[in-house]
């Protein structure tokens, strides 16, 4: 039995695990929605009217930490592994069917980075590691690292990283107590409004540096007072303009941080009633 098919009361299959990529200069998203076991769901997301619309289903591994978005929202790129074969693709959101599509013999490095609409760049370790089986698209790429910011290289997982930078969350002092340990807990940091900042704690272990970073937890920080509370089932968040959005529980939600905190949450979507269905990308 898969760690997506237990739950704590033994019947009930665990709810969909969820990860988000927003676009940065349109109000298109796409959501990553998994389980049960390897089985991934991409769901557009327009934001503008929080419609969603359910693509295309991928039976394999989707690492979260290595995919981007466009920033137009139109296209994406992924690192995925399937009956042990790993594999970089550039499709259209939300579909898995690939334009560009590269085969890799490891699970070291891969995906890549939006470097605009146009370009991405290729998460291929320095070295020439993805072997190119596809080129539909008319995107140029490149293998040299972007220079997105001044922090460093620590391994090809931490692409992660260098997106979270990208898109506005800025870097804090690692915790002090996780240092150089096999469980190390970053923070990266946004501004709410005056008052709160929204901070994403990514949880990582070294010994895995190839795969996904692991998990995240989030904190909503007082910025005047020091207060903080927790949301340790949030597994993804980010801000969209005034409005704050989380991932709990498989279901996609949105809420308002006023002065005392953030305020009721309105569910967006609700990914868990979702099944696995076969359907053909437009293009």
């Amino acid at each position: 039995m898969s760690e997506d098919q237990v739950s704590v009361a033994g019947h009930n299959p665990a709810p969909a695990r969820i990860h988000v990529l927003l676009a940065g200069d349109s109000k298109l998203a796409i959501v990553l929605r998994r389980g049960p076991s390897r089985q991934t769901a991409a769901i557009g997301w327009d934001r503008k009217d929080d419609s969603f619309f359910v693509g295309q289903w991928f039976k394999g591994t989707v690492f979260n930490d290595l995919c981007d978005i466009s920033p137009d929202g139109k296209h994406w790129i992924y690192f995925a592994r399937k009956n042990w074969k790993t594999l970089t693709c550039v499709a259209k959101v939300p579909y898995f069917t690939a334009l560009d599509f590269y085969h890799k013999d490891d699970s070291y490095a891969g995906g890549g980075l939006f470097l605009n609409n146009r370009s991405y760049f290729l998460n291929d370790g320095g070295i020439e590691r993805h072997t190119q089986r596809k080129k539909g698209s008319s995107m140029s790429v490149t293998t040299d690292c972007p220079p997105i910011s001044k922090v460093p290289w620590r391994d090809f997982s931490s692409q992660y990283f260098l997106r979270l930078i990208r898109d506005g969350w800025q870097e804090k002092p690692l915790e002090p107590s996780t240092a150089g340990k096999r469980h190390e807990v970053f923070f990266f940091a946004k501004r709410v409004n005056d008052y709160w900042n929204i901070v994403k704690r990514v949880h990582y272990e070294r010994s895995n540096a190839n795969k996904p970073a692991g998990y995240e937890d989030h904190v909503l920080a007082n910025r005047k007072t020091g207060e903080e509370f927790l949301f340790a089932g949030w597994e993804w968040a980010d801000l969209d303009g005034s409005r704050l959005l989380w991932a709990e529980k498989g279901a996609i939600y949105a809420g308002i941080v006023n002065k005392q905190g953030l305020g009721e949450a309105r569910l967006l979507f609700d990914c868990n009633a979702l099944r696995f269905a076969s359907l053909a990308a437009p293009y």
